[in-house]
């Protein structure tokens, strides 16, 4: 919407551009330099418009539409416009019309001055009889006159033949003065370039800015007028003010589009020349107006151009040439860089490996010590059971030797010494204590190891099973084995704790799996 926008502005009366700095109208001009095709197809379009009426038309009417054409390709491409002369000059012959011819005989002279063959065109013009001529036709010629002349100072430009080509030119541009009516923006143009001539620039000045605000970017005038302007500013050294017309002018150049111009050149140069940062910009300019002199076959300005190439060119080699130097030099850089990124990659990653392989170990060892942690608890609580079991029973035996002590006692005091000695030879009281600590160790050891005689009937065949009766927590046989767990291993610790025999025990059909109980392997992993 932005570029719709600029371009509806350039296509209005009295538009000009004013921006803050250089930068932002050369921003400018690259944006209408990138459209720069889209501006010619526009013109293709437009010729296209005017060849489509040509099959309809009459004589007269061919010759208007021929007019057009030539008028549209006069300063776009010379070639394509000496066609078009070429059949109005059939159609005026065949017409019987002198004026036509003469007409015809004037823009085939400006074509000649603009692709640098000035004798000839100055040869073409002697062929036209003056006096004949009347009106817009004469006015015409002594603008191509003018102008022909001019082109031919700025190619010979010598000491010789250049002034007096001056000469003339200055002349025709007074009968051009001359025959222009008052008010007339052509008036105002010439008459501006005689101030210029003759070094009036403040009156130049004044009377071209008083007629740019009328005009439109998409005319020649435009082009002409801003250009004129920039050569005042930069006769005076007011370098911003140049800069500004100097690319309002190229921009112009563009937009028409002329192909025969000189903005873009002469701005090459001078960003060449005073701002070699845009050394860039300069290269682009110079070639694009190669490109244009080239597209016109504008002999004087291809040379203007070849004057001016090869500097800007051998400059922006030498910058090419640095900044290939200074992409060798960071790619080396980068490479180098890349190769420390890559190593430290490669160790970090390895220090990430060894982190994760360490994390991996500590989170190993913190598992075995949380397992260890809970074995130590059950063993705390072990020994916590282990404690309270000892201390009801010493409780237990506490409270049995002292009610047997007071029963001792108060026989002997009552003299009941038969009574004393028959209590005191009983076995049943002992019988009844050990059955009663047999029954206490068995609920006890339960008690720190529930799953004892499964454990242990899964170490015995089928038939050797164990087999407990009703009511029966373990069986002499058992608790053997379960003070053996106990860390009990001496036969007669075994023999005297569960008041048997001191003999060795010995158990059919189960030594082997005794003897590893009583070394203990079996229990080790259980």
């Amino acid at each position: 919407m932005r570029f719709i926008l600029l371009l509806w502005g350039f296509l209005l009366p009295g538009f000009h551009i004013v921006y803050a700095d250089l930068g932002e109208r050369l921003d400018e001009l690259d944006r209408i330099v990138d459209a720069r095709i889209d501006y010619m197809n526009r013109k293709e379009a437009r010729i296209d418009s005017l060849k489509s009426l040509l099959p309809r038309a009459g004589l007269e009417r061919q010759f208007d539409i021929h007019l057009d054409i030539y008028r549209e390709y006069s300063t776009y491409r010379s070639d394509s416009a000496w066609v078009y002369v070429k059949k109005n000059m059939a159609l005026a012959e065949k017409m019987g019309s002198g004026r036509y011819v003469d007409e015809m005989v004037i823009a085939h002279s400006f074509l000649l001055s603009m692709v640098g063959m000035y004798q000839e065109s100055l040869d073409n013009l002697a062929g036209v009889n003056r006096e004949l001529l009347n009106g817009e036709l004469l006015l015409e010629y002594y603008k191509v006159s003018e102008w022909t002349y001019y082109v031919a100072a700025e190619y010979t430009n010598d000491f010789t033949y250049s002034p007096r080509y001056r000469q003339l030119e200055y002349a025709y541009r007074d009968s051009i003065i001359d025959a222009l009516p008052s008010g007339s923006p052509l008036l105002d143009y010439y008459q501006g370039k005689r101030y210029i001539h003759e070094r009036d620039y403040a009156r130049a000045e004044e009377l071209l800015l008083r007629l740019f605000p009328s005009l439109r970017v998409d005319t020649r005038l435009y082009a002409v007028v801003t250009y004129d302007l920039s050569t005042i500013y930069r006769t005076r050294g007011n370098w911003e003010e140049f800069e500004r017309f100097l690319i309002l002018a190229a921009i112009s150049d563009q937009v028409c589009p002329l192909k025969e111009n000189l903005a873009m050149q002469e701005l090459s140069i001078y960003l060449y020349s005073r701002h070699p940062e845009e050394l860039d910009r300069a290269y682009r300019y110079i070639q694009c107006s190669l490109e244009d002199a080239r597209f016109y076959n504008n002999r004087l300005r291809m040379v203007q151009i070849s004057e001016k190439l090869p500097v800007i060119v051998e400059a922006y080699q030498r910058k090419s040439e640095a900044a290939k130097e200074k992409l060798a030099y960071s790619l080396v850089v980068i490479s180098f860089l890349t190769w420390i990124t890559l190593l430290s990659f490669f160790y970090l990653y390895r220090q990430h490996r060894a982190v994760r392989k360490n994390r991996e170990i500590l989170h190993q060892l913190n598992e075995e010590l949380n397992q260890l942690n809970q074995q130590l608890k059950q063993s705390n609580q072990t020994k916590e059971q282990y404690v309270g079991i000892f201390m009801d029973l010493c409780s237990s035996y506490i409270d049995k030797l002292n009610k047997f002590r007071e029963t001792v006692k108060r026989k002997i005091m009552a003299k009941q010494f038969d009574d004393l000695y028959k209590q005191a030879n009983s076995t049943q009281a002992i019988e009844a204590e050990v059955d009663n600590f047999l029954h206490n160790f068995d609920r006890a050891f339960l008690t720190l190891f529930p799953t004892f005689v499964a454990d242990f009937n899964r170490l015995l065949t089928g038939e050797g099973q164990i087999r407990l009766k009703k009511g029966e927590l373990l069986n002499p046989e058992l608790r053997i084995f379960a003070l053996i767990r106990l860390g009990i291993s001496e036969s007669s610790q075994i023999a005297t704790f569960l008041r048997y025999s001191p003999k060795p025990f010995i158990i059919t059909g189960h030594a082997s799996k005794v003897k590893r109980w009583m070394d203990g392997r079996t229990w080790k992993n259980r």
